[in-house]
C-alpha cells in the first residue's frame, strides 16, 4: 500500500462555503459497483494542513486488493482529523461503500462522527432553477467555465487495475492516479455553483432607500397555488405587511416574504406541461412580458415548464409585487 500526497495552488475560497469546519473532499475508486463483491483501491482526499498552511491532495493506493484492508486502515486513522466529508454524489457511493469495506474487516468506523456534505444533492435540489440537460459532474463543469480533457472514465481505470495487479505496470497505475487527482482537484472549484444558485435566486429592490436582496428559499405547489417563500438580506422588525387578494397573497414578516399566486395548468406545446399565470389575476398597473423563450399568448406568463421553473418570470412577479405593496 502506498501514499501520494502533493500540495496544491491556494484554495482558501472553500473557507467561504465551509469557515467553521476542517473539512476535507474525498473520491474512491474500486473495482465495481457492489459493495459486498469488489474492492477499493484508492481513497483520495483534499484538505487543508493547519501546520503547513497549505493545502494538500493525499491519495491512499492499494497495490492489490489484498492491500485493502491496510488502505482502509491508514485512511481511517487520518480521517478522524476531520469533522466534514465532501463528496459528489458520495452520500449513495462512496461513503456506504467505504463503511461497508470498514465493517467486513473490523475496523472501527471512524467516520461515524464525521459529517457529510454532497454537493449533488444540495445542486439536485435546487435543480428546477438550473437550466442544465443533467446533473453529471461533467456538466456542472463545463456551466462553470471547466473545461478538462478527462480521457479515461473510472471504468477504464477498473480495466487498467486489473491489469496493473497482474504486469505492474507503473505508467498503468500513473493513469489510475491522474484520474482520481483530476476529479477531486477539480470538485474543489465545484463549490462555486452555490455562488451561481444564489444569484439565479436572488432579486434586488430598494426599500426604504436601502438596497435589499430578496432570495428564493424554496417554492411549494399545492393544487392551484404556486407559493414562493422568500428571505431578505437584512431584518427590519417594523415590516409588516399582509395583503391579501382574491388571486395572491403577500405575506412580508422582517426578513421572510411569502407570495402565494393562483395559477393555471396546461400545455406549452403538444407534449410539455405548464404552470402559468393569468394576468389578469394581478393589478392592471403592474406592466409584465413573459420573458421565456416560448410562443406564449399576452395574457399568460409562464411560471413553470415540465421540471423547469421560468426563473426571470418569477423573479419578475416578486420584485413587481413587492415594489407595489411597499408603496
Amino acid at each position: 500500500m502506498e501514499i501520494y500526497e502533493d500540495s496544491l495552488v491556494n484554495k482558501n475560497f472553500i473557507f467561504d462555503y465551509f469557515d467553521k469546519n476542517r473539512a476535507c473532499f474525498l473520491d474512491i475508486e474500486t473495482t465495481g459497483l457492489s459493495r459486498k463483491y469488489n474492492h477499493i483501491y484508492l481513497i483520495g482526499l483534499v484538505y487543508f494542513n493547519i501546520q503547513q498552511n497549505k493545502w494538500y491532495l493525499k491519495q491512499f493506493f492499494a497495490n492489490n486488493i489484498k492491500e485493502e484492508k491496510d488502505l482502509l486502515k491508514e485512511f481511517n486513522s487520518f480521517i478522524k482529523n476531520f469533522n466534514l466529508i465532501i463528496t459528489y454524489n458520495g452520500d449513495s457511493f462512496d461513503l456506504p461503500f467505504i463503511k461497508y469495506r470498514l465493517e467486513k474487516f473490523n475496523i472501527n468506523n471512524n467516520m461515524i462522527n464525521v459529517e457529510s456534505f454532497d454537493i449533488y444533492r444540495k445542486i439536485r435540489a435546487n435543480s428546477a432553477f438550473l437550466n442544465f440537460k443533467n446533473l453529471r459532474l461533467k456538466t456542472i463543469e463545463e456551466n462553470l467555465g471547466i473545461y478538462r480533457e478527462d480521457e479515461y472514465s473510472g471504468k477504464d481505470c477498473i480495466n487498467f487495475y486489473h491489469q496493473y495487479m497482474n504486469r505492474e505496470d507503473n505508467i498503468l497505475k500513473e493513469k489510475i492516479l491522474k484520474h482520481n487527482y483530476d476529479d477531486l482537484y477539480y470538485l474543489v472549484d465545484i463549490l462555486k455553483i452555490f455562488d451561481v444558485i444564489k444569484n439565479i435566486k436572488t432579486i434586488f429592490i430598494n426599500y426604504n432607500g436601502k438596497n435589499l436582496n430578496v432570495c428564493i428559499e424554496d417554492i411549494i405547489i399545492v393544487g392551484d397555488v404556486f407559493k414562493i417563500i422568500c428571505n431578505t438580506s437584512s431584518i427590519d422588525e417594523e415590516i409588516n405587511i399582509i395583503y391579501y387578494q382574491d388571486t395572491y397573497n403577500i405575506n412580508w414578516q422582517s426578513e421572510s416574504i411569502i407570495i402565494d399566486l393562483e395559477i393555471k395548468e396546461g400545455f406549452i406545446t403538444p407534449t410539455k406541461k405548464a404552470l402559468f399565470l393569468d394576468k389578469a389575476n394581478l393589478p392592471s398597473n403592474i406592466q409584465l412580458t413573459d420573458l421565456s423563450q416560448y410562443m406564449v399568448p399576452d395574457d399568460i406568463i409562464l411560471l413553470k415548464v415540465e421540471n423547469k421553473y421560468i426563473v426571470e418570470n418569477i423573479k419578475n412577479i416578486i420584485q413587481k409585487l413587492l415594489n407595489k405593496v411597499k408603496e
